[in-house]
């Protein structure tokens, strides 16, 4: 593999070592489907306390893995992985296989069709609570309302991006829920397309919805000031 491969799959965890051999399975499948071979799996240890086995290398794929020093959250997990992704492109999905690696190639097909910089997926037929799946459709609505992000479903961490926006993103905790909003406040292309999901096997949800609630309140209203204050110029893309 070259220095700079095409894809990198950046994948934050913690605790969820029973899910990680089928979702490297999963993965080189469907990393073997995408026009380059030239890929990468990228694993972010959000400092985990169960036992898992560090595969090195999937049938087809290397392998990188990234160890945070203590469990930091969602957001620093996502921004080191993005940070130390070295492809082009770069597929951001969950580790708890709620996300389909199989749609992966669908939000690339959308992004270079639509010359986008960002496709977000939008869950369908959710495998959620009902109370769950209303908090997080009205959080959603007032969001995109507040921010005007053009985004159903930022909660939905499966999303592709190219690698300057990836280096773009801000190092702070909520930055996971508003990618789509400081991608849209700095001028980048934004779209987003249907994708499965499919319900917990193994492990257990890491989301409490009272704190979480309280937490992106905080967030939102920080992003209502950041976004009206990011450049909105950036270097053009070489193509």
């Amino acid at each position: 593999m070259s220095l700079k491969p095409v894809f990198s799959v950046v994948i934050p965890f913690y605790n969820e070592a029973e899910n990680l051999p089928r979702l490297i399975l999963e993965l080189d499948e469907t990393l073997s489907k995408f026009p380059s071979q030239d890929s990468e799996i990228v694993l972010v240890n959000d400092g985990s306390t169960d036992h898992f086995n560090k595969i090195t290398d999937s049938p087809r794929f290397p392998i990188r893995w990234i160890d945070l020093t203590c469990n930091s959250g969602q957001s620093a997990a996502m921004y080191y992985g993005l940070q130390q992704a070295r492809g082009e492109y770069i597929i951001l999905m969950d580790a708890d296989l709620q996300n389909d690696p199989a749609d992966a190639p669908r939000l690339f097909e959308k992004l270079q069709k639509d010359d986008l910089d960002l496709v977000t997926g939008v869950r369908t037929n959710r495998q959620d609570t009902a109370f769950r799946r209303f908090s997080s459709k009205l959080a959603n609505l007032v969001r995109s309302l507040l921010l005007n992000d053009h985004t159903s479903d930022t909660g939905c961490t499966l999303k592709i991006l190219r690698r300057d926006l990836a280096r773009q993103l801000p190092p702070w905790n909520g930055m996971h829920r508003f990618i789509p909003a400081l991608a849209c406040a700095a001028g980048y292309k934004i779209g987003e397309t249907p994708v499965s999901h499919r319900p917990r096997v193994a492990g257990i949800s890491k989301v409490h919805s009272a704190s979480r609630a309280w937490r992106a309140t905080i967030d939102l209203i920080g992003m209502l000031w950041l976004s009206r204050r990011q450049f909105r110029g950036r270097v053009k893309r070489q193509d």
